[in-house]
């Protein structure tokens, strides 16, 4: 692997030729200038890590997401937890769409699974990312994005009225009308389910 001078007080270095990934055990053996060598010392155990695999399978947890599936990635929970696949042994880093914003940190077990629950998100769409590091001191490239949705509000319904077929006061837009099944309109989300009540607020007319 290479060859090297002691110095005067019998201190040597030598920079190894390349080593592939895995577990060395390294001798050394000394010859002086009388022609002698040595035996060889004990062995030095070294392990080599170059490379660290980036995160995979990321995914919002099915407790995490609210929307209507549980594999729709929207949810109204601000702080999601996030899980997902690295080498064992990494740590694991959660961005944000910037691929800058840290959103949190976590240590994948024995099998590789990490598990992080994010700091507080804005409302709408982000592009979450997580890069491994290792006891080595590598840092992998970033996994590919995990799409999620946070909508964490839901605007009340407005301009309720009594749709012109159902009114037939005089004019037809006083909201008195002799029919017992009224269709009555209104603005809200988009998307949104609207349910209508009675007066005393819990009677269901209709969804």
């Amino acid at each position: 692997l290479g060859t090297g001078l002691t110095d005067a007080s019998g201190n040597w270095s030598i920079a190894t030729s390349a080593l592939a990934d895995g577990k060395h055990e390294l001798t050394a053996r000394a010859s002086d200038e009388a022609g002698n060598e040595s035996s060889a010392s004990s062995e030095l155990s070294i392990t080599i890590d170059s490379k660290c695999n980036a995160p995979s399978d990321l995914d919002l947890i099915a407790a995490s997401d609210s929307g209507s599936s549980y594999s729709d990635d929207l949810t109204k929970v601000t702080t999601p937890t996030i899980t997902g696949k690295a080498d064992a042994g990494d740590t694991v880093t959660l961005y944000d769409t910037d691929r800058k914003t840290v959103l949190g940190t976590g240590l994948t077990d024995a099998s590789g699974n990490w598990s992080i629950a994010t700091s507080a998100l804005a409302d709408g769409k982000h592009e979450l990312t997580a890069r491994a590091s290792d006891q080595a001191g590598n840092q992998s490239d970033l996994s590919s994005a995990l799409s999620i949705t946070i909508d964490s509000k839901c605007n009340a319904p407005s301009a309720l009225d009594l749709d012109d077929g159902s009114d037939s006061g005089i004019p037809n837009s006083d909201n008195l009308t002799n029919v017992t099944t009224p269709t009555i309109t209104g603005k809200a989300d988009a998307g949104d389910t609207v349910t209508l009540y009675d007066s005393d607020g819990s009677t269901v007319l209709l969804s």
